[in-house]
């Protein structure tokens, strides 16, 4: 027993010294930044109300248990506390106690329910369990960012065994049947995806119920099971009322609903995060990112041939299945997974929701693994040989996975905080800021000019109201190539903050173009960048000087073009305005002709449009593709006046897109009014 009770001391304070190690030295995650805004509208407020008028109902619980460490440092000048990002690490400590707290829990809980069993493995599985989790990447990390998912997974683990024991029938089964749908509440309010455990709890409910019925009724057959039913529909509507209260993705503000509608509502809000959706590639695809990695590979090896060699024991010994809670808990996480690989879209299958059921997991995978250690006889003694196998065990399985613990531990978020930080002493009254982090420029810089995201940016947009802002802030929202031009050319200076991992995903070729042309690049750490204007560059044209209306091929249209011209050096600065009008296959090539009155070409350009960084397969039907050129100009080039030809081609084959209306017989379009060289 003194063993069991220092190893178990001792797997706590690893368990909390990763997180601590996490906590103090990983950047914020991008999510956290969100978490105490809304942590800061509370100490305001009273209510998580963004500055945007959204009530963030995300991780509500989370939140109010955030807020009062925000309030040791959010009221100090923020110079004080941004530079070292202290101040905001503050923040991080309920996630890094509760996650801490959740490790001893794991392992009293697990050796409570297995007292009955005669005490077979009743050290080695509670041990394995809470091993397993306080050394798991994933605990370490979400017990170190200032999130909900820490808080929720103390839930679900409080939630799953308040409703094992209350399969029990009677009034001490009632009760804590009762204490379940306030574990289940307080759950759903922290995070609202576990809503997905619920048909897993019922359903294992009443397969313990029957499993253990002997010759009584189980418990949902009592009078008492039409009140708990009762009360589940009354906690499941709760939790949805508040999450429809946070404008899911698309929907009005919950004020405008009229009240014959709000039963609608209600049910959008679930049915908006599930559709029925089963594919064996996105299964496989998702089961291999979850317990396919190295630090769960071998455990589920483990414990899938543990449990095939407890059935076979079982069924040889024609023994009946007797309910037990790591039985219990097992099903319960199978049957959570199975509704995500059946009910979710792939793009939902978020492994943050898998997270939340890790010690469900830990729990059955210990207990199956224990079936294993029966076949020796070093397991069937009470002695010092479970603690010290349980022990064994688990630095076998984290060896094998230490290059995922590695990883989660050195991989560093994007430093958005350094990178305000830095900026701030550098603004002038009049720049803009633009940045798809308007949560981290909120708090750091206390203002901010556009929510700058390209593509699939519906989902962090509120619309109701006319124009598009972003959900947190509600700062204008800067969507498109032109909007982004537009800001550049009217402001003196410019500044975009954005990170490596989220500009190629957000942003498309048209926008990296300007980046690239229009600014320059003044501070990265990290993975986040700072790009600023340049003092010597050409505006670029938001709108065509020359409207046109070219056709090419069956997709694209050439909609205009503007034109000027630079001394020194001499070149031509020709911006070509395309649109395409549907899909397209092919990477077009496109050419630019400079021709003299004799028709011979004397200066060209070739290249897929915006130098390759956005070639045609990738244009969205619809759009207008701003595309800049400079043409060099050769120095001894004649006066006189000028033709410019362009037009489209494959480089295999060299083939020109047709040009409808082609009036040059060469498959190009001639741009009206060409060119005076003085």
């Amino acid at each position: 027993m003194r063993l069991s009770r220092l190893t178990i001391l001792t797997l706590i304070l690893i368990g909390f010294a990763l997180r601590l190690f996490y906590l103090t030295r990983s950047h914020p995650f991008f999510d956290e930044y969100t978490t105490v805004l809304a942590a800061r509208q509370i100490l305001s407020r009273g209510w998580p109300v963004l500055p945007s008028g959204l009530f963030y109902e995300h991780g509500l619980l989370a939140s109010y248990l955030i807020a009062p460490f925000t309030a040791l440092y959010i009221f100090q000048p923020v110079d004080q506390w941004q530079t070292a990002h202290w101040g905001l690490m503050l923040s991080r400590w309920p996630s890094l106690l509760v996650g801490g707290l959740t490790i001893p829990l794991v392992y009293a809980i697990i050796r409570r329910e297995q007292r009955p069993a005669a005490g077979r493995g009743s050290q080695f599985v509670p041990l394995l369990a809470a091993g397993l989790f306080a050394l798991s990447p994933e605990g370490m990390v979400w017990g170190g960012r200032a999130r909900m998912y820490a808080l929720a997974t103390l839930l679900v683990w409080l939630t799953v065994w308040l409703a094992w024991r209350g399969t029990a029938p009677g009034p001490a089964g009632t009760r804590f049947r009762r204490l379940a749908l306030l574990a289940l509440l307080a759950t759903l309010l922290t995070q609202f995806g576990a809503l997905l455990a619920v048909p897993a709890l019922v359903a294992g409910m009443v397969a313990a119920g029957w499993l253990a019925r002997g010759d009584r009724r189980p418990w949902f057959l009592h009078p008492a099971a039409l009140l708990d039913a009762a009360g589940l529909a009354v906690v499941t509507a709760a939790a949805v009322l508040v999450k429809r209260l946070g404008q899911p993705l698309g929907a009005a503000p919950l004020t405008a609903t009229q009240g014959d509608e709000l039963g609608t509502e209600l049910w959008n809000t679930i049915a908006y995060q599930t559709a029925l959706h089963f594919t064996w590639p996105d299964t496989v695809k998702f089961l291999a990112r979850e317990f396919g990695v190295p630090h769960h590979y071998w455990l589920t090896l483990l414990a899938l041939a543990g449990l095939a060699v407890g059935l076979t024991a079982a069924v040889l010994a024609r023994q009946k299945i007797r309910p037990t809670f790591p039985l219990f808990a097992g099903l319960v996480f199978g049957l959570t997974i199975l509704e995500l690989v059946t009910l979710l879209e792939p793009f939902r299958r978020n492994p943050r929701y898998v997270v939340m059921f890790l010690p469900l997991f830990y729990t059955a995978a210990a207990a199956a693994i224990s079936a294993l250690g029966r076949l020796t006889p070093l397991l069937r003694r009470q002695s010092l040989a479970q603690p010290v196998a349980a022990v064994g065990l688990l630095i076998v399985l984290v060896t094998l996975g230490r290059d995922d613990l590695r990883v989660a531990a050195v991989t560093p978020e994007p430093a958005y905080e350094q990178a305000f930080a830095w900026l701030r002493p550098r603004l002038g009254p009049d720049d803009a800021i633009l940045t798809m982090n308007t949560p981290a420029a909120g708090l750091y810089l206390d203002r901010v000019d556009g929510f700058a995201v390209q593509q699939d940016a519906d989902q962090f947009l509120l619309t109701g109201s006319g124009a598009a802002v972003d959900r947190w802030l509600g700062v204008p929202w800067v969507g498109s190539a032109a909007d982004f031009a537009a800001v550049l050319n009217n402001r003196p200076t410019a500044w975009f903050i954005i990170d490596t991992i989220r500009l190629p995903v957000y942003f498309r070729g048209d926008w990296l173009a300007l980046v690239r042309t229009q600014m320059e690049q003044v501070w990265a750490s990290d993975n986040a960048l700072i790009f600023r204007t340049r003092d010597d560059r050409t505006p670029t044209p938001t709108r065509p000087d020359h409207p046109l209306d070219a056709r090419l091929g069956d997709t694209i249209r050439l909609e205009g073009y503007t034109l000027t011209r630079s001394p020194s050096p001499p070149a031509l600065h020709l911006t070509l305005f395309w649109r395409p009008t549907a899909s397209i296959d092919t990477d077009y090539t496109k050419f630019i002709h400079l021709r003299n009155a004799d028709g011979v070409t004397v200066a060209q350009h070739d290249s897929q449009p915006l130098g390759g960084l956005y070639p045609t397969s990738r244009w969205q039907a619809g759009e207008t593709v701003i595309d800049p050129v400079v043409i060099p100009l050769p120095p001894d080039l004649p006066p006189g006046q000028y033709r410019i030809f362009t037009g489209l081609y494959r480089l295999d084959t060299l083939e020109r897109l047709p040009v409808t209306n082609d009036t040059s017989g060469e498959n190009a379009v001639i741009l009206p009014g060409g060119v005076n060289l003085p």
